[in-house]
């Protein structure tokens, strides 16, 4: 999950090389989730080298943009408290930037073959719940749009969709992933 640092997608590319028929010895037609370097990063997708006459490979991207609105006071993020207030209020131009990415991401598929999990997303939360809300819906009805599978970051801790400690969902989020017809 979301290799970084030194290993650069080079040698990310290496590791699945060397690690992909090991599982496949055993498990020829079991579906593996991968992701490309740099966190799994849409950018990345361009360098990931998959084999191509595997067709049992989901490849995985995950979706935190803007940076400056989901990881807004985030503790392990160096200057992450001076983003406090960031909104999302999902106009045009923040909408467009969405689309634009997911499109990146689609077309890659398109031309790759391959079928699209947005493994994480999700907004922290210390941002106002009216825009995690807002964003929240935006990113899973896009990748529904663009035939991603998806799966929302996390279920009940910073980024959670439930509250363990008073064991009951957070409505709106939940509402933005799953709503009620």
């Amino acid at each position: 999950n979301e290799p970084s640092g030194q290993l650069v997608a080079s040698t990310w590319n290496k590791v699945i090389e060397s690690v992909l028929p090991l599982a496949r010895a055993s498990n020829p037609s079991r579906n593996i989730v991968i992701g490309p370097a740099e966190y799994n990063n849409l950018r990345a997708l361009r360098d990931l080298k998959l084999p191509a006459n595997d067709r049992h490979i989901i490849v995985a991207f995950h979706y935190y943009s803007p940076f400056q609105f989901t990881h807004q006071g985030a503790e392990w993020v160096v200057g992450a408290d001076s983003w406090m207030g960031t909104n999302w209020k999902g106009s045009s131009a923040e909408q467009q930037s969405v689309a634009f990415d997911f499109d990146v991401v689609a077309q890659w598929a398109k031309e790759n073959n391959r079928p699209i999990f947005l493994g994480e997303f999700g907004a922290y939360s210390k941002a106002d719940m009216t825009s995690r809300a807002l964003w929240t819906t935006f990113i899973a009805r896009e990748a529904e749009k663009a035939g991603f599978s998806w799966g929302y970051w996390e279920f009940g801790s910073g980024f959670g969709v439930y509250d363990p400690v008073n064991k009951k969902w957070n409505e709106p989020l939940l509402q933005a992933l799953i709503p009620k017809p």
